[in-house]
């Protein structure tokens, strides 16, 4: 594997070079700051974007365009990490090792450049149809949460928690919000995006990279300089403790347990907290929640966690019955307490931390992995995946203790299972 950095004056160009990948992985990234750009208008954007271009004004006409690239698969994303949002567009395609052809390597770079520098404006409008389409899928997706017990659990005492802060909201807006975004309001973003954002276009796969820079220096234009630190985290204040039961119309009871967090080390953000989540909830059958919720006492159908450094909260969720709440959070609450005595079996803890080694090595055969890594600790200086390994021999139970200690629980969150679901 090879890492190479290529840096321009309006974007950057991140490059690994593997011949263990059949595939090529490639993503042109905006970067943003989220007190600078209307979310939703933005998220409403790149789905826009995603669906046709100028070049390809159709869904099928672009599709037969990738069939063309012998089924390369083209799409967009956005998340919001922190107080930093990313827009990405993307292509994944063979490798060219594999095609006969001498210009599909360059057909490829240019038809994801292409999808960028041309979405499907005519006369200083984005396309009607395509612009209806999109706005009813996010109505949808707005929705789509309540389909699913735990999604919509999660979503609203999200909103609960966070109801001052933009980590509560969803990102893709309310109905309201969507319905009011214009076509002027879409070109305005569009220009904003190339001239506020900053540029870096990631690579990895089995391909000669210097020939993917020299066509991309081809094809890909961005005028703005933008040089700025971007933020990957949103100072959540630690809220009072509250517990709330709200009724559901589902068939299941679900138990989310928040604990909110002030600032970490760097070594208990990228190193401990891996063995504490480990420990805690994530080692099958072995790990304290399965302990007190299903082998001593069965309590829960499903259960597991959500480290979220970004929005500075653990998330401990369950599915249950109702009738089980309390014990199941007994069990919750002693766990948690052990965690914060160390009570953890030495020769278990050193068996848990190879275990947390391997899956990270595991993880680095996946491209969008190993590229997202490199590119994480560009922005923000997060350690490599070789790094942290190192960190994380280093850790200690007393170091587990005194991260427990850091967690403080703000909300229990029930959402009560349906009557007529129960009686049934």
């Amino acid at each position: 594997m090879k890492y190479k950095q290529y840096d321009f004056e309006s974007f950057k160009i991140l490059t690994i070079s593997s011949e263990q990948f059949k595939n090529v992985h490639m993503e042109i990234n905006f970067i943003d700051d989220v007190d600078n750009i209307f979310i939703p208008l933005r998220s409403f954007l790149i789905n826009l974007m995603g669906y046709t271009s100028k070049i390809y004004p159709t869904k099928r006409e672009m599709l037969i365009a990738l069939e063309n690239l012998y089924n390369s698969a083209y799409y967009t994303n956005y998340s919001r990490l922190g107080k930093s949002y990313i827009s990405s567009f993307v292509l994944d395609f063979v490798s060219p090792r594999y095609i006969k052809d001498k210009k599909y390597l360059e057909n490829c770079l240019k038809f994801l450049c292409e999808q960028v520098l041309n979405p499907n404006i005519t006369e200083g409008k984005f396309d009607e149809r395509s612009k209806e389409i999109i706005k009813e899928r996010i109505h949808q997706n707005i929705e789509h949460y309540k389909e699913n017990a735990f999604s919509y659990a999660f979503c609203e005492s999200r909103k609960m928690l966070f109801n001052d802060s933009i980590s509560g909201e969803n990102i893709n807006g309310t109905h309201e919000e969507i319905d009011a975004i214009t076509n002027e309001d879409l070109i305005n973003d569009y220009q904003k995006l190339f001239a506020d954002s900053k540029a870096d276009i990631l690579i990895i796969g089995d391909v000669d990279m210097d020939k993917c820079v020299t066509y991309l220096k081809k094809y890909f234009q961005k005028k703005s300089i933008v040089e700025k630190q971007y933020v990957n985290q949103i100072p959540n204040k630690i809220k009072p403790y509250q517990k709330v039961v709200v009724d559901g119309g589902y068939y299941q009871t679900q138990l989310l347990v928040y604990l909110q967090f002030n600032e970490l080390t760097n070594f208990e953000l990228y190193a401990v907290s891996a063995l504490y989540l480990q420990i805690l909830g994530r080692a099958n059958q072995s790990d304290k929640l399965a302990k007190y919720l299903r082998i001593d006492n069965p309590l829960v159908y499903s259960r597991g966690l959500r480290f979220d450094y970004a929005n500075k909260y653990l998330l401990i969720y369950t599915g249950l019955k109702y009738e089980n709440v309390k014990e199941a959070l007994k069990g919750i609450d002693r766990a948690l307490k052990e965690m914060e005595n160390g009570i953890i079996d030495e020769e278990y803890f050193e068996i848990q931390k190879e275990k947390v080694m391997s899956n990270m090595t595991i993880n680095e055969d996946d491209e969008e992995y190993l590229i997202g890594e490199y590119y994480m600790n560009m922005l923000f200086n997060r350690p490599l995946p070789l790094e942290r390994r190192k960190l994380i021999k280093q850790v200690t139970i007393d170091d587990i203790k005194k991260l427990a200690k850091k967690f403080k629980k703000t909300l229990v969150y029930v959402l009560k299972e349906s009557l007529d679901d129960e009686e049934n």
